[in-house]
């Protein structure tokens, strides 16, 4: 206790000592704010003295002496209280979003540092699980999070590279959550107060925001790592936004970053990255090439997951890029495996999607995908898209798989409502179980019938055109085609849309095989 004591008497005098020293050196805002961390510091001193044992905490206090003959001893000081304040609040501990930002203002009016990551993530994470209290005042928390993201934004020189990637993505996810939130109507006191903060509307991003933590992550490039390139290039894709510093895209300066440090890419780190410029719709042939070498000359892909490897193709095929060493290692990689247990149903309409889009053929992949879905025993429902994008892409490479059609036509004909179905995916229905000649007539029923009577002012040209191959092709079956209103307009639009061609259409096959729609597939 005597020694424990006398630590802690030489800890109160050398904060004195530094507080009288900021005082005399305080110029600016900036100096002004250090010395009221100092002035602060004599009771954190005190704890430290009170829980720390006596010789580790003279291990620390004479490796602080150490450092005090130096000219930038006081900013060792300062990094030696931040670090010690940070680690005392353990965020994980906290319950609730409330805890987190009552704990986080309360630090922060008392001058004591906060652990900006690891708040946001948290904040991120819960409110994605709905871990918060339906009573507060929507003002109280919207005080709370201008205060914390004030203290963010005054902070962001001192980031470290994971720190300031770790921020934005976890900002770029809430901003997520509110969206979708606005999306299913299900719209809480936090999602609006949120929102006031960090979007402009309902659609965009708080873009003043943003910038300063691109602008923060530009000036850090140079020192970021695999991880955060990607994490900070997929928060930016979550947001649909492309920051410009300097005229210059951030996306831009991530990629010629990222090629540079490829071999350090991990599998999850590669799928995020084009996803991210696939999404933003951003054009980096360099980026792409890069990536594409580093997933071909891979020996194996196990340590890909199914969503990385469908992301992948979907990127290259979203972006018109084309690697065909790529395409056919992934191919290799998803045939090869002994079973498709691991992968969703979006999984598969996303690769044999990017596969058709891409005009690239693999027999193996689209036997494997077949066989997989053919057999298939429904507890792993597909959404309306992705049964239209899965046949349509069967239809676009000519790959026919009976099991495949027969499994999809009958979950089609088992539906007693189409109206989640938009027009493309009827179109495109239609049109790939024609031109494939898989008469699965069950999957034309009234319900179908239905569907295009209450989409017919939705149909395009190209959506009529389909349409009425897929009637040819009915009535040459002796089934039911289109209703006659329907009919008229989409011969119209057929031949409309062949005019200029001097080609006969006489026959049912020359009809089928006129045109194709591509559809856009989304990632979800």
């Amino acid at each position: 206790m005597i020694i424990a004591q006398r630590l802690l008497d030489r800890s109160q005098i050398f904060a004195k000592l530094q507080l009288n020293s900021l005082k005399c050196r305080a110029q600016n805002s900036t100096i002004a704010t250090s010395t009221r961390c100092a002035s602060s510091s004599i009771h954190r001193y005190q704890a430290i003295a009170v829980r720390r044992p006596a010789s580790s905490l003279a291990t620390g206090f004479n490796s602080i002496q150490m450092f005090s003959k130096t000219p930038w001893m006081m900013q060792r000081m300062k990094i030696f209280v931040r670090s010690y304040n940070q680690k005392s609040w353990v965020v994980r501990d906290c319950k609730s979003i409330d805890e987190v930002l009552q704990t986080a203002s309360k630090r922060i009016d008392d001058s004591l540092p906060v652990p900006d990551a690891a708040v946001w993530s948290s904040i991120s994470r819960m409110i994605t699980r709905q871990q918060f209290s339906q009573n507060r005042s929507t003002d109280i928390i919207e005080h709370q999070m201008t205060v914390l993201l004030r203290y963010t934004c005054d902070s962001l020189n001192e980031l470290k590279p994971r720190q300031l990637s770790e921020i934005t993505l976890s900002i770029a996810k809430i901003v997520q959550s509110i969206r979708e939130a606005h999306q299913r109507r299900r719209v809480n006191i936090y999602h609006q107060a949120f929102g006031k903060v960090l979007q402009e509307s309902s659609s965009n991003p708080n873009q003043g925001i943003f910038h300063a933590l691109a602008k923060a992550t530009d000036a850090n490039l140079p020192r970021f790592n695999a991880r955060n390139l990607s994490n900070t290039a997929y928060a930016y894709a979550l947001l649909g936004y492309d920051p410009k510093i300097n005229e210059r895209s951030l996306l831009g300066s991530i990629a010629e970053k990222s090629i540079i440090c490829i071999d350090q890419f991990e599998a999850q780190h590669l799928a995020n990255t084009v996803w991210s410029y696939a999404k933003l719709n951003v054009d980096n042939p360099g980026l792409f090439q890069s990536v594409g070498d580093a997933v071909a000359d891979k020996r194996d892909l196990n340590e890909f997951a199914p969503q990385a490897l469908a992301n992948i193709v979907w990127a290259y095929a979203t972006n018109n890029a084309h690697h065909a060493g790529m395409f056919q290692s992934v191919g290799n990689a998803v045939a090869g495996k002994r079973d498709l247990d691991e992968f969703k149903p979006q999984d598969f309409a996303n690769i044999v999607w990017a596969y058709a889009s891409n005009n690239t053929q693999h027999p193996g992949l689209f036997q494997k995908v077949g066989d997989t879905i053919a057999s298939s025993n429904g507890s792993k429902p597909f959404t309306t898209q992705a049964l239209a994008n899965i046949v349509w892409a069967y239809a676009k490479l000519d790959v026919k798989h009976p099991g495949l059609y027969e499994k999809i036509g009958k979950s089609i004909g088992a539906l007693d409502d189409m109206s989640s179905f938009n027009s493309q995916d009827l179109a495109n229905i239609a049109w790939s179980f024609a031109v494939t000649d898989m008469d699965v007539h069950v999957a034309f029923n009234d319900a179908f019938t239905r569907a295009l009577v209450q989409k017919e002012n939705e149909f395009n040209v190209k959506h009529l055109t389909q349409l009425y191959q897929w009637h040819v092709w009915q009535v040459e079956k002796s089934n039911r085609g289109l209703p006659e209103i329907l009919r008229v307009r989409c011969e119209r639009a057929f031949k409309t849309s062949r005019s200029s061609s001097s080609a006969p259409h006489d026959n049912c096959s020359s009809i089928l095989h006129e045109t194709i729609d591509d559809p856009k597939e989304n990632h979800l």
